[in-house]
């Protein structure tokens, strides 16, 4: 079992041999493509070897020029792998493993090749190859084995791409793999390709699952299906976005102060109305298109006001899960993307919807205030989180109608009246709703050293910024926060963008449009 990374992946790395040796996988080494990742792994006990690629030690920034440079590094090292008589288990470190594929690669001794599948849709039959009548999109070489009877094809493979650098690495593959492409007889799933020379078979997509398969459709659950492995495929936001994910996902593993940070927890229950999760809807409908759009402003105004009384706070943000009407590719579609499985409405991951690498980059707190760290919605579901944290729970409520400690109106009762701090020790505390951003700290002041307060809800919670220059700040940071949605028929461009302060007229949206009437989805810029 092979993989291979440079020093900016470090941490990608790490992840990758704990989870493998998790899975009981001894047989594996790490290819280190710059010195200081080298001498990482020597300290860190793994099985390395130097590569020294003389690329970035940075990171590779997919379809760039370096990323193209690092996939023919990786196509050398399965020519080297293969010369040397090794049947080799290739994996992307962008990938987790979760069961040891080693017994179900060798239930196909006669296959050259098997590899993943960018394919959406499950075609196996019980934990079988895909049949390759119907699964046939494009191979993914990110998770493949390659047995050393197809060291012919690895050379090949190497000189294609060393003629033209233009041309991916994956789709040579696919080329030479489709070349003289035929049935293979049996009932294995295997087929000819590469001129008939070798046996094929494409791995389940269920179980060796893409980003899609895995993070969006979860096939496995729907099939029932014991993952073998995750490759962080069809996301975005970056390499931030796939962190992310496998955190959403719980299949990544950070230091301890990660799940108890000092600067205390804040947490809220969102309001998701079912009259909004209505999923009988097309893309090809603009009143579809705008009822997905409302659904995820709903929750774009609770996740904004709890993160204006993060920043006030200081604390870190728990993100809620986030739902969508509509699925999310790089072109148009009627709601999901063709031949998925996808069902609506679906629970989407953060980067479906908000720019993870911007929540997650540095920004001037002279322009735009404090910065703001968050967790994934299944925070509170790892175990890695200490009991303490969850014991150390204060519940807030806003109650727009409870007075001054009065109950005025028939809301709940205040158990603090305006302006009122909070005394300590107490478990939950009810006060009057719409406050400033100061008023939530000074009525909190007293519950500094809790570790999670957990709103049971944010609307109506938050008013205002007390300071108009807060206020302005906070206004630069979250507009940069929401990301895209794409893509309808018929417009061009047939993305829209979300937008952060969408309910404020008039405002300036991040790409300096004037809203001065109510928003609306609108394609472009």
């Amino acid at each position: 079992m092979v993989t291979w990374a440079n020093d900016h992946y470090y941490d990608f790395v790490r992840n990758w041999v704990l989870n493998v040796r998790k899975c009981n996988v001894s047989n594996f080494m790490v290819g280190a493509m710059d010195d200081d990742l080298l001498k990482k792994l020597k300290d860190d006990d793994v099985p390395t070897f130097s590569m020294r690629s003389g690329l970035t030690t940075a990171d590779f920034g997919w379809g760039t020029e370096n990323f193209h440079k690092m996939g023919r590094k990786k196509i050398d090292l399965i020519k080297v792998f293969t010369n040397m008589g090794f049947d080799i288990l290739v994996s992307d470190v962008d990938t987790v493993w979760m069961k040891n594929p080693m017994p179900y690669v060798m239930k196909y001794p006669d296959a050259d090749v098997l590899t993943s599948s960018d394919h959406l849709a499950s075609t196996a039959t019980g934990d079988g190859l895909e049949d390759p009548l119907r699964a046939q999109s494009a191979a993914n070489i990110g998770i493949m084995l390659i047995r050393h009877t197809a060291k012919e094809l690895a050379e090949e493979w190497v000189n294609v791409l060393d003629k033209d650098a233009k041309v991916w690495d994956q789709n040579a593959f696919n080329d030479l793999m489709r070349r003289g492409r035929a049935a293979a007889g049996g009932d294995d799933k295997l087929f000819l390709g590469y001129d008939g020379k070798l046996k094929f078979g494409i791995l389940p997509v269920s179980t060796f699952a893409s980003g899609h398969t895995f993070f969006v459709q979860r096939m496995h659950e729907k099939h029932d299906a014991d993952p073998y492995v995750v490759h962080a495929t069809f996301q975005f936001s970056g390499t931030e976005g796939k962190r992310h994910r496998m955190r959403e996902a719980k299949l990544w593993v950070d230091d301890a102060s990660y799940y108890d940070p000092t600067e205390g927890l804040l947490a809220f229950a969102p309001d998701i109305p079912s009259e909004l999760m209505n999923a009988s809807c097309t893309t090809r409908d603009e009143a579809c298109v705008a009822r997905h759009f409302e659904l995820v402003n709903h929750q774009i105004v609770q996740i904004r006001n709890a993160l204006a009384i993060a920043q006030k706070l200081g604390r870190v943000l728990v993100m809620p899960p986030l739902y969508c009407l509509f699925d999310r590719w790089w072109a148009p579609h009627a709601g999901t993307i063709p031949g998925s499985e996808t069902l609506l409405p679906v629970q989407c991951p953060m980067d479906h919807v908000f720019e993870v690498e911007t929540w997650s980059s540095d920004m001037p707190p002279s322009v735009a205030g404090p910065g703001i760290a968050f967790r994934e919605h299944s925070f509170f579901e790892n175990p890695n989180v200490p009991a303490s944290v969850a014991a150390s729970t204060v519940e807030v409520t806003f109650v727009p109608s409870c007075g001054g400690g009065g109950g005025g109106g028939g809301g709940e009762k205040c158990t603090q009246a305006e302006g009122e701090p909070a005394p300590s020790g107490v478990k939950r505390v009810v006060a009057p709703g719409n406050a400033t951003d100061v008023e939530i700290a000074n009525l909190l002041s007293n519950h500094a050293g809790v570790k999670v307060l957990n709103f049971t809800s944010t609307l109506g919670a938050f008013g205002r910024h007390a300071d108009a220059a807060d206020a302005k700040k906070f206004s630069t940071r979250v507009k940069r926060y929401a990301g895209l949605w794409c893509c309808v028929f018929d417009a061009v461009p047939g993305h829209i963008w979300y937008d952060m302060e969408f309910d404020v007229v008039p405002h300036t949206d991040r790409h300096n449009r004037v809203w001065d009437t109510a928003w609306e989805p609108k394609t472009g810029p």
